[in-house]
């Protein structure tokens, strides 16, 4: 579990705050750091998608349900598209089925 939440802590750090802490470096200690930028843009919803990936985990970990049967169970739930654009983070087990 720890390791998930670290990768995708790690995922969602380097695309949002990367280039941040790379050109805030180089203005604070005059340095030109243009060659150590991504210059990546942004995936849509990765904030979302990291968090509702994480939810998932942490809930089997801790035993609220158990892990889906095949991986695009867990794909459909992760890109449950209507939610995504409605609002927060919904566990797993409110839109598992049986």
């Amino acid at each position: 579990m720890w390791l998930n939440i670290i990768i995708n802590l790690g995922i969602l750090g380097v695309f949002k705050y990367h280039d941040f802490f790379v050109s805030e470096f180089g203005a604070l200690f005059s340095v030109n750091t243009e060659s150590l930028l991504l210059r990546v843009i942004l995936p849509v919803g990765i904030s979302f998608y990291t968090f509702q990936a994480m939810s998932y985990v942490i809930d089997v970990y801790n035993g609220r349900h158990k892990p889906a049967k095949d991986v695009a169970t867990f794909a459909t739930y992760l890109t449950l598209f209507p939610q995504l654009i409605a609002g927060p983070i919904v566990r797993y087990s409110d839109v598992e089925q049986e």
